[in-house]
């Protein structure tokens, strides 16, 4: 009786860590910018009338895969390439994008999977938002790759190109602090303009490539953590932003400030190579 006892209570306690198993999983699901990854969860059983257990598991595991990959797809769709527009609109304006996304999810790849007693197969899957090849952004910006690339504007203040205090630094990269002003939005296009409204960085001024491999910004904490060495580099240019726009996606700074970047840029070329960070 006090082994029935025993076993009853060690099998209580696998399937509560089976269960917390499980929902640790699902709660790690969906778009994971400081990582640069979609993740998605399935869950199915196989066939109740199939009497191989190595059939029944290949079943369980495959249907597992097809709901994790409607996951994918809707959490794919929740991406917001601009302020104003969704990888769903995308890909409901694009048969190109349509067709590369659907390859891009079909090519998932798995990181975990799991069997329990009940019979059901759990599979985690996760892609990457950007990369050369098989991300989001290889299918996102496909209808920009035909558009003319535009030149960084030119500072307000035509001085401040030769003040050696802006253009004497030699910036590894540009950090946005946008921290006090609302929860910034995170988006796979972002814009930073100038208080008087003029885009001074958007994905048009970039060789689009460069955008696909790495994306325009990375989010951080803080001015000088981690995420923000790895982006801009040791001796960042640290600018505070005025506001957030356009449904907070898009910080906004100072005219001044703008032309010390477009200055410093002018000869670091770090808005060139995206080394850009939005301090949330």
């Amino acid at each position: 009786m006090k082994i029935t006892k025993k076993f009853a209570a060690f099998a209580t306690l696998l399937i509560f860590a089976l269960v917390t198993a499980a929902v640790a999983f699902a709660a790690q699901d969906g778009v994971d910018w400081s990582r640069g990854v979609i993740r998605a969860t399935g869950l199915a059983a196989g066939k109740k009338d199939e009497t191989s257990p190595g059939l029944y598991r290949a079943q369980a595991k495959r249907a597992a895969t097809m709901d994790a990959m409607r996951n994918l797809a809707e959490a794919v769709d929740g991406v917001r390439v601009t302020s104003s527009s969704s990888m769903k609109d995308l890909r409901l304006q694009y048969d190109e994008v349509n067709t590369r996304l659907d390859t891009t999810i079909k090519g998932m790849r798995e990181v975990d999977i799991q069997y329990f007693e009940d019979g059901t197969c759990q599979v985690v899957f996760e892609m990457s938002i950007f990369g050369a090849s098989g991300s989001v952004s290889d299918a996102a910006f496909l209808p920009f790759k035909n558009e003319p690339k535009v030149d960084f504007p030119q500072p307000v203040d035509k001085k401040i190109a030769n003040d050696p205090n802006v253009v004497g630094k030699n910036y590894t990269g540009l950090v946005i602090d946008c921290r006090g002003l609302g929860t910034i939005n995170y988006v796979m296009s972002p814009v930073i303009k100038n208080a008087d409204g003029t885009k001074i960085y958007g994905h048009q001024n970039l060789d689009i490539d460069k955008i696909i491999i790495n994306g325009m910004a990375a989010y951080a904490s803080d001015a000088y953590d981690q995420i923000s060495a790895q982006r801009a580099g040791n001796n960042p240019l640290v600018i505070k932003a005025v506001r957030l726009d356009d449904l907070n996606s898009n910080p906004v700074v100072s005219v001044a400030d703008a032309d010390r970047i477009l200055a410093a840029n002018g000869k670091d070329k770090f808005l060139d190579n995206c080394a850009v960070v939005f301090v949330k």
